[in-house]
């Protein structure tokens, strides 16, 4: 997966025919043992764009891959994968180890456990980082492809950073300095490689390298972005130049942050339908699944990478945070997210941008003048419309016109949730909580590109309460819960949430995921409402077990009293 699509067996390299047949392999190997939607692998496939009859185009790539899996099964005797239909959709069945893709992601979770030790961690995100061999489905089309790019470029560089980091509390310096130069060529902009390189550079003894390192990042951030370095790398600079540098802390929370200028990203149209059509069902009851369909471009003629940003503290108006923040001559305030990078899935294949938030301080006062008039106003309300020569009329509608759920609200619930945790008021916190996720739940319903990314901040705090952590950067978690169509994780984090769990000792959320869809007769589910809460325990408990090496068959000795 990482590179150009590859299937090996037995040393030998097979045919994997074309793109869009590579892409369905992918789109499946991606979930593998995991059952996808058959309107998933066309959206995958095709993007907003299928062909007439993209369901018959689907099976003729699917039986070409069984084949290819059936030739790659008879060189290699010991070695199995096939590809199963199930009521949910389709299934790759192969262990996951088998995939550089899935192997990565195993180590990369070994290497940020923090119950190993730092020897145990560097060697297997060293072993995950050598497998890497190129940028993962290279040469594949379309939205989905790029989007599962973006997520692992963006997991490489955050197993780097963490490498490094270990790697200089190890005190090997040398092996960093030996390393990072080539990756910060390749990724000029990733300020934490510098600051690593810093560092290293620092502590054995060549501080003028480092500052001439330094020189030259302000020097390329000027001239290509017409910005200065972050403030961790300019207080580096400073320590070295003083020649006392504190020491990293045990386990920073650092994501390889990308600066990038800010520029317009394309949207779908306002037409586009974010839910793929339901095509009917063409494949026969059994057997090959029509291996002659044509093709999107014609007959077929010829016989197979992952997954599925910045948190605001509220600050009350006149308080001595809101004064030392930076204000506008309007007075407003302008305050900059957290530096982790930010994905947006309607607009993959874009690099990510730093998020500037604006916050007034007088956004309190004008949400409770609108929580007092804006009710008493209903009664009045005209509403506008076009009529077919397209001019505006009015109309006074027969039932109160309802007020919009607003994302403002589910954010300020979040926070009230929090506030009531951490003074001990966990009955009222948990009440917040439900009311927030119910809001949260209706809003991206309504509009999730554009209600989800601003919610995903809270939703990850709320989560980490309740301990559930990730073995990924915030910034792929967040690109996991902006997109609650195409995957399972906006609904189960709400259902998890819901049920006002305490876990004793954090348990990761995509291994609850995985664990959940791997149940028999599971769908992946889309919807809150459809998560089963006996298979979220029983996958919440394995997921514990098997990070902490227990065997506890109750998830009640858990949780918190």
């Amino acid at each position: 997966m990482f590179g150009e699509m590859e299937v090996r067996s037995a040393g030998q390299s097979l045919d994997v025919g074309t793109p869009r047949q590579q892409t369905v392999l992918a789109a499946l190997i991606v979930d593998a043992r995991r059952p996808v939607a058959i309107e998933t692998l066309v959206n995958r496939v095709w993007d907003h764009t299928p062909p007439a009859n993209p369901r018959a185009v689907l099976y003729s790539h699917l039986s070409r891959i069984r084949r290819l899996l059936a030739q790659a099964a008879t060189l290699d005797d010991g070695t199995t994968a096939r590809i199963e239909r199930r009521h949910a959709g389709y299934v790759l069945d192969a262990d996951p180890d088998l995939t550089d893709l899935h192997r990565f992601r195993r180590l990369a979770e070994q290497g940020g456990d923090r119950q190993r030790g730092d020897d145990v961690r560097a060697a297997a995100l060293a072993e995950a980082l050598g497998l890497w061999r190129g940028s993962p489905l290279a040469g594949l089309p379309g939205e989905w492809a790029a989007q599962v790019r973006d997520s692992w470029h963006q997991r490489r560089l955050d197993a780097v950073v963490q490498w490094a980091q270990i790697e200089l509390r190890l005190g090997h310096p040398a092996l960093v300095i030996a390393t990072l130069p080539d990756l910060a060529a390749e990724y000029p902009l990733v300020e934490p490689f510098e600051t690593l390189l810093m560092r290293a550079l620092h502590a054995t003894g060549r501080g003028a390298e480092a500052l001439d390192r330094y020189s030259a990042v302000r020097q390329r951030l000027a001239d290509k972005l017409g910005t200065d370095p972050g403030p961790e790398l300019r207080a580096l600079h400073q320590a070295v130049l003083h020649g006392k540098l504190p020491p990293a802390p045990r386990d920073p929370v650092t994501t390889a942050r990308t600066v990038t200028p800010p520029a317009p990203r394309p949207r779908p149209t306002a037409s586009a339908s974010v839910v793929a059509p339901h095509w009917p069902d063409l494949a026969p009851p059994d057997g090959d699944e029509s291996p002659t369909a044509p093709s999107e471009n014609g007959p077929l003629n010829g016989p197979l990478a992952p997954d599925h940003s910045a948190a605001l503290k509220p600050v009350e108006p006149g308080s001595a945070e809101e004064s030392q923040l930076p204000k506008t001559s309007s007075g407003r305030v302008d305050a900059v997210g957290t530096d982790t990078p930010t994905t947006d899935p309607l607009a993959t294949g874009t690099p990510p941008i730093r998020v500037r938030l604006q916050l007034t301080p007088r956004r309190t006062m004008l949400a409770a003048l609108t929580a007092v008039v804006l009710p008493a106003a209903i009664g009045s309300v005209r509403v506008f419309q076009r009529d077919e020569g397209n001019e505006l009329s009015s109309v006074t509608p027969s039932a109160p016109v309802s007020i919009p759920p607003s994302v403002e609200r589910a954010q300020a619930l979040f926070a009230t949730a929090q506030k009531l945790d951490q003074g001990g008021r966990a009955e009222e916190a948990q009440a917040a909580i439900v009311d927030a996720v119910r809001l949260y739940d209706e809003l991206i319903k309504l509009n999730p590109d554009r209600n989800a990314p601003p919610l995903a901040p809270a939703v990850i705090r709320a989560l980490g309460r309740a301990g559930v952590d990730f073995s990924v950067s915030e910034a792929v978690l967040r690109t996991w819960l902006v997109n609650p169509v195409y995957t399972p994780y906006p609904a189960i984090s709400q259902m998890l949430l819901l049920r006002g769990w305490k876990l004793k000792a954090p348990v990761y959320l995509d291994v609850i995921v995985s664990n959940y869809e791997r149940a028999p007769g599971i769908t992946s589910p889309r919807n809150v409402a459809d998560v089963k809460v006996d298979v979220l325990k029983a996958a919440t408990l394995e997921g514990s077990n098997t990070r902490y090496g227990t065997q506890v068959r109750d998830l009640e000795q858990l949780l918190e009293p």
